[in-house]
């Protein structure tokens, strides 16, 4: 059996090491990338380093672990640049000369924590004592009737993984289902079909892929904006009203009637619609704990209709705070476009430039553009004052002026126009979004951009 130490929670760029765990009769293993052979190792330590490109690209990691007569015997298969699990965990079994199972090894990785706060392994559902370097033996058992080991990974009080090998009766298996998220949407003047309808439109390298269901679903717009609402306020006012309320008790029979101001009044304008979230990721990096290369950005809960409209959450929702002075807006857009795909439904990035002068991120805007069109997430860049004299504008390309609540307005139905449009169509299997296209036979609808 071979599986990665290396898992890549985060966006990598450049090269990276990558480990792999090997047992049994496993005389090398062939690293590749995007189906291309990157490099070969003999022996231990499996570490090899590799290269994944000077910009950000969804790409597929193989490992292939092949016998002295130069058959695969097994292999492992991680996605880096896209979106996974909050947490994740590797087994690999050790076996005796009969080739038996007699211990297991795992590796786990979070962008939480980068190593586990406890680990519980069971075997066919009784607790083992977990050993000194992630190792557990296995109890005397049958080999050969099936049994079931269980490694459980808890990296925060939510953030857990498990991991389940069958073995036993001749046969080991780790069963995994995979799913596919494909966002799509309407043409003008068209529509997107049901799932019967969508047989072979959706295809991998001239491939039919099976379709398993199509959804409207939730969206998510993730936002990225500087930790105030100061320019915010400047731009857009605070959307308060002051009204006449009356006052009994006047000089004058009946009432008097005395100005008052409510702060909150235009709390539900540019509503968001019922079934879409909003969520704010702040460019603020969060590096203590996160695992290697893992890029983490502190961000809001998910805010919905009834927390109020787009303006009310442009101006009151800010970051708790400290933060640094500098900011890292394109990291944190990158990222943005990652968790909106995570999400699995319709999705979009709106980037809010306010009064920042300069950007520390590692990414260029035009690379973040190239990745975010990859991983099919439509991106919106905002200013909240004129862009002539915003000096981040320049380097995004089309930016659209909000500095008045009429230019929101406009902007904002632009997006909720691009999500109304969208579907996610589920394929079976994973693939790269790359490799997606459209057959001959689709009508009607086009890939996300």
């Amino acid at each position: 059996m071979i599986a990665f130490a290396s898992l890549f929670l985060g966006l990598v760029v450049g090269v990276a090491p990558v480990t792999v765990l090997v047992e049994g009769p496993v005389a090398a293993v062939r690293f590749e990338l995007d189906g291309k052979a990157v490099g070969t190792l003999t022996k231990a330590p499996w570490k090899l380093p590799v290269d994944f490109g000077p910009e950000l690209a969804p790409h597929e990691l193989m490992a292939r672990a092949f016998d002295r007569g130069g058959r695969e015997v097994g292999s492992s298969r991680q996605f880096v640049n896209l979106p996974r699990p909050p947490a994740e965990v590797e087994v690999v079994l050790e076996r005796d000369e009969a080739g038996h199972p007699v211990a297991a090894r795992y590796s786990g990785s979070s962008l939480v924590v980068f190593r586990p706060v406890r680990a519980a392994v069971t075997f066919d559902e009784k607790p083992l004592a977990a050993g000194e370097g992630s190792r557990v033996e296995l109890p005397a058992y049958d080999p050969e009737t099936r049994h079931v080991l269980s490694v459980e990974l808890e990296f925060s009080e939510t953030v857990r993984s498990r991991a389940d090998v069958v073995f036993g009766g001749g046969a080991v298996s780790v069963a995994r289902s995979e799913l596919t998220a494909v966002a799509v949407r309407a043409a003008a003047g068209g529509g997107v079909p049901d799932a019967a309808a969508l047989s072979g439109a959706i295809a991998q390298g001239g491939r039919a892929l099976p379709v398993v269901a199509v959804e409207k679903g939730q969206a998510l717009i993730c936002v990225v904006r500087g930790p105030t609402v100061a320019q915010a306020l400047k731009s857009l006012g605070a959307g308060g009203k002051t009204t006449l309320v009356d006052i009994p008790g006047g000089t004058t029979p009946g009432t008097r009637r005395l100005p008052q101001f409510d702060r909150d009044a235009g709390r539900f304008t540019l509503p968001l619609q019922v079934e879409d979230r909003l969520r704010f990721i702040w460019p603020i990096p969060r590096m203590p704990g996160a695992a290697p290369g893992a890029q983490v950005f502190d961000r809001s809960r998910d805010l919905t209709q009834a927390d109020g409209g787009l303006h009310f959450l442009l101006t009151r929702v800010e970051h708790p705070g400290p933060y640094p002075r500098q900011f890292q807006l394109a990291d944190a857009a990158a990222v943005a476009g990652l968790e909106a795909t995570a999400s699995g439904g319709r999705r979009a990035v709106v980037l809010v430039l306010g009064d920042e002068t300069a950007d520390a991120s590692r990414h260029t805007p035009a690379a973040v553009r190239r990745y975010l069109a990859a991983i099919r997430v439509p991106l919106f860049v905002w200013s909240l004052k004129n862009p002539a004299f915003q000096p981040l504008a320049r380097d995004w390309g089309a930016v659209e002026e909000v500095s008045t609540v009429e230019r929101l307005e406009k902007a904002f139905e632009r997006v909720k126009n691009e999500l109304a449009s969208q579907r996610i169509v589920w394929v079976e299997g994973r693939y790269l979004p790359q490799d997606i296209s459209l057959s001959e036979t689709a009508a009607g609808f086009e890939l996300v951009r």
